[in-house]
Formats: C-alpha cells, structure tokens, sequence
C-alpha cells in the first residue's frame, strides 16, 4: 500500500526524508490500497485495489466516484434521468445513466427517451423501449418495443402504424406501390442471404389499398376443380351477435371453430386454447378464405339454374 496524508511533519533530517518518500510514493502510485486513504482532499485519486477502479475525490470530500477500471475498463456512474452518468458539457442532462438493475436509458432534456431492459418472459425479454417503459401491448402503454424475440409492439390510441409512400411518378407506375412484404423462411431455403419466399403484401395506389396473399400458378400442384361446394356452403351456420366488448352492436358473422369443420384454412388457433397462465388464445378467421367455395357454390347453382330454365322453356315451347 502506498498512500500518505499529504502532510510533511517538522522531525530530523532522516525522518523528513522518509516521510517525502512516502508522500511521493502515494503521488507516483495514486494513493493504491485496498481500502482508502485515512487522510483525504478534494479532487484526490486513490486506486482502490479492491474494487479494482480508479477513484476520485467529489468536490465537497465527502465522497468517491469511480472514474474506470483499473485494466483499463471505462466506468460511469449510474447518474439519473436528470443528471445522466454520461452526459454532455453543454448538455448536462441529455445523455446515458442507469435506470435500473440491468438497464441503461437515454434521455435528452431531462426527459426519457429510450430505455434497454429485460421485461421478462412472455413480454419480449431484452427490450429497446421507445417512450415507454413496459410492453404497450399488454399495459395499454403508448410507445414501441423492439424485442429481442423478433416483435415489434406498438401502442397508441390510434393510428398505431401510419404507412406512407410516394406517389408514383408516372400512370404506369400506378398499383406497384408496395409498402409491406410478407415472407416466410424454411429450413429449406433459410441459407445465408435468403429471404425466404413471398407469401403476400400490402400494396397500393393513388386511391385505393390492395390486401395480397400468395396465389401463382407456379406455386400449386394437384390443382382440381373444386365441387361439391353448394353442399358444404349450406352447411356453414351464419350467425348474429354482438362481440362482449361492445354490447350494443349487433352484426353477422360465424363461430370460428364451427367454420374450421368446413373451411380449415379460414381458421387459426384452436377451439377453447389456453396460455401458460391460463389466458384465452383467440381464435381468428380471415372471411376472404371462404371467397373460393361461395364462387364454387354460386357456380353450381348457376348450372342448376340455368339447366332449370332450359327445361321451362322447353315444356313452354310444347
């Protein structure tokens, strides 16, 4: 250890010099020692060999601040959302701090502006947080979270994501105008570099908005045509309701797990489906996978219809 008060005291000439040594010695090894120097000043370094940080004195010396490693590690105090640990002269509370165990924030004005932190399982894990704190979804929170689990939340009271493209520069150009790509990766084509294929995506144009899913004739085999239909369109039972949430709309639909029985691919999730908590996973319907077999339905009883009055006007004609 090699720490001194900083005080030379009147003694012989033998005792002089040594004490010079010892002051010396604590000025060259910046006062080292596992614990701190009994005799302190403001503005005083002491490398504090249990810590394994190099210190300093605060201004008022009533206290140490950690100014790095001593491997050469840089180290920052917590600070606050008012007074950052790293900040900027000209700035003082606009920079990064501690806001939590395992976190770090960034402010600018005082102001909490982003926040990494784990949320815990089931709510994204290790999260940026934009403008909040928690995950919006679940917290009813405005903000955006970027999850480490590949989700992106978003929460606001309305237009929650606002999509926005040029106008196309030309008529030609008209109708290409995509703004959100769908894309789904297989153990077969996941290879570095591949984006996996196309499954559908939102485009538009000048008026109108256009809801895309993948249907190429390149992509199919076994394609028959579909009969049959009128007999399973009858069996779907349409339904009036009103959702729990809100009493008093009534409006038409279907039972999603009865439609599943007929149209499975209208269908995800499953009858009656619980989380790990307990919690309902709802099952969701999309009504346009229904479009082929009320196209195969109407089709046949066109044919019906037609066949119907050939034979009417046949009897009429005697």
């Amino acid at each position: 250890m090699a720490q001194a008060d900083g005080v030379v005291a009147n003694a012989s000439g033998a005792a002089v010099r040594s004490d010079l040594n010892n002051q010396l010695a604590a000025v060259f090894t910046t006062h080292s020692g596992a614990s701190s120097p009994s005799t302190t000043y403001a503005y005083q370094l002491w490398a504090d060999t249990t810590a394994n940080e190099l210190k300093i004195r605060n201004s008022t010396n009533n206290a140490w601040i950690s100014l790095r490693g001593l491997d050469g590690s840089l180290n920052i105090q917590d600070g606050s959302v008012g007074a950052p640990g790293l900040s900027f002269t000209s700035d003082s509370n606009t920079g990064i701090y501690r806001s939590g165990a395992d976190a770090i924030a960034f402010s600018t004005g005082g102001t909490k502006r982003l926040e990494i932190k784990d949320l815990g399982t089931g709510q994204g894990d290790n999260s940026l947080l934009w403008g909040t704190t928690v995950n919006p979804n679940t917290n009813y929170a405005a903000g955006i979270q970027f999850s480490q689990t590949g989700t992106i939340r978003v929460g606001n009271l309305s237009n929650c994501l606002t999509c926005n493209s040029l106008t196309p520069t030309s008529e030609s150009a008209a109708g290409t105008g995509l703004l959100i790509s769908f894309r789904h990766t297989t153990t077969e084509d996941g290879a570095a570099g591949n984006i996996g294929t196309g499954v559908g995506g939102i485009t538009h144009n000048t008026t109108s908005t256009s809801y895309g899913t993948t249907s190429d004739y390149r992509l199919k085999e076994n394609v028959v045509t579909l009969t049959g239909a009128k007999a399973r369109l009858n069996s779907l039972d349409v339904k009036r309701f009103n959702f729990i949430k809100n009493p008093s709309l009534t409006v038409d639909g279907f039972l999603a797990h009865e439609v599943g029985g007929i149209v499975p691919e209208a269908i995800t999730g499953t009858k009656d489906e619980v989380d790990e908590s307990g919690s309902p996973i709802y099952q969701n319907i999309d009504q346009a996978k229904l479009v082929p077999l009320l196209t195969a339905a109407l089709q046949e009883a066109f044919a019906e219809i037609a066949a119907l009055t050939t034979r009417v006007e046949t009897l009429e004609a005697g």
